[in-house]
């Protein structure tokens, strides 16, 4: 109840140039020689098919095409990583792990390849790994706000509320309006019991990024507040969504209860 369930801002590098993947559409992939003269024409063609195929949603036809980049270009960081990616995207977590320690094996300098794997820890639901990846990622790269914020939702996920404050601390300071640090903050003032605080963070993290399970929980802090009538309208903002969410079907029925 307590937490979202998304993979949160993981990295997809593009290929050099601009990519004009309106007018590609995600197919099959066709003969090589169809996609370009050259190995580069090659190369650029799929990536522009693959991005193509993320942007379509359809992430099991970017890990074929990611694939097929990288048996043209076995040493494309770029690849495997955007293959990983597409990994999670279909939910194979351990494949995308698998992808992402292959690039730290051969580049453990490559920050975003931390990153991501911890993005992948945390959906496998490996809160130790997440934990020690995002820690990784600010030592070579001491401006990625993201990763301290994934840090502390991975502390949070854990229990571990107070250290999650210190890890969401920097995030905050590098990117003071950044949501999810707001969202995952809100969560640690919401298991304190300081309401308003949870309030407060769930409104700014929301008005940036809607979430489904962060509204239920900021109706729920309402509701600990006594402000009623916003608590039951974030319920029925949730269920106007989510019909069957559980928090807000039970909220909702325990409010107009009280009403009544």
């Amino acid at each position: 109840m307590w937490f979202r369930t998304a993979l949160i801002g993981f990295v997809i590098l593009l290929p050099a140039g601009r990519v004009e993947t309106q007018s590609l559409s995600c197919s099959s992939i066709p003969p090589l020689a169809e996609v370009g003269s050259t190995k580069k024409e090659q190369l650029d063609g799929l990536s522009r098919m693959a991005f193509a195929c993320v942007q379509a949603g359809k992430p099991e036809v970017a890990v074929d095409v990611f694939s097929e980049i990288i048996n043209l270009d076995p040493t494309n960081e770029k690849a495997y990583l955007n293959r990983a990616n597409a990994y999670l995207q279909s939910r194979q977590f351990q494949l995308g792990i698998a992808d992402l320690s292959h690039v730290i094996s051969v580049k453990p300098t490559f920050a975003e390849a931390w990153y991501n794997r911890g993005i992948a820890f945390l959906a496998a639901r490996e809160y130790e790994r997440a934990v020690i990846d995002f820690g990784e990622t600010p030592r070579l790269k001491p401006d990625f706000a993201r990763a301290y914020c994934n840090r502390g939702l991975a502390v949070v996920r854990k229990g571990a509320y107070d250290g999650a404050l210190e890890d969401l601390k920097p995030g905050l300071e590098k990117d003071p309006g950044l949501p999810l640090c707001q969202l995952v903050r809100g969560d640690v003032y919401f298991h304190k019991g300081d309401y308003s605080k949870a309030v407060d963070d769930y409104t700014r993290g929301l008005a940036k990024k809607p979430n489904i399970e962060a509204l239920s929980q900021r109706a729920e802090a309402y509701e600990k507040l006594g402000e009623h009538e916003k608590a039951l309208a974030d319920y029925k903002a949730v269920l106007k969504n989510a019909p069957r969410h559980k928090g807000a079907v039970q909220g909702s029925a325990r409010l107009n209860q009280q009403s009544n």
